[in-house]
């Protein structure tokens, strides 16, 4: 994702879904990941969905495992994106009226160009 700029991702609305083998590897991921895209200008939804321990969830081709509780894996999956289209919406909206651009300078080629203050 840095690769590309955070000008690309300034503004627009991100959910964080990490999957693992064990209890808690994606989670500590996804930590990780809200404050990167935060810092790339993304406005990351609080909900989050992590699928731990991913081969009980999943086959080796993507399918689900049939599992009697299979349902209440994946209950909060919902909130997590009733919240990126709620903030997708409004964004949206918002952007035809202000562009976000303009109100601050894109982040191109050198990291002086960030929208941050330094105190040298």
């Amino acid at each position: 994702m840095n690769h590309f700029g955070s000008s690309l991702f300034s503004c627009k609305p991100s959910a964080i879904i990490t999957y693992s083998a064990g209890q808690w590897g994606g989670m500590r991921a996804a930590v990780g990941m809200r404050t990167f895209l935060s810092e790339l200008g993304c406005l990351p939804v609080s909900a989050m969905i992590h699928v731990p321990k991913a081969q009980e969830i999943f086959n080796a081709d993507g399918s689900m495992l049939v599992r009697e509780d299979q349902d209440a894996c994946f209950d909060y999956f919902g909130r997590t994106f009733n919240q990126l289209t709620w903030w997708a919406q409004a964004a949206k909206e918002y952007r035809t009226q202000v562009d976000p651009h303009k109100l601050v300078k894109d982040f191109k080629t050198d990291p002086s160009e960030r929208n941050v203050s330094s105190c040298d």
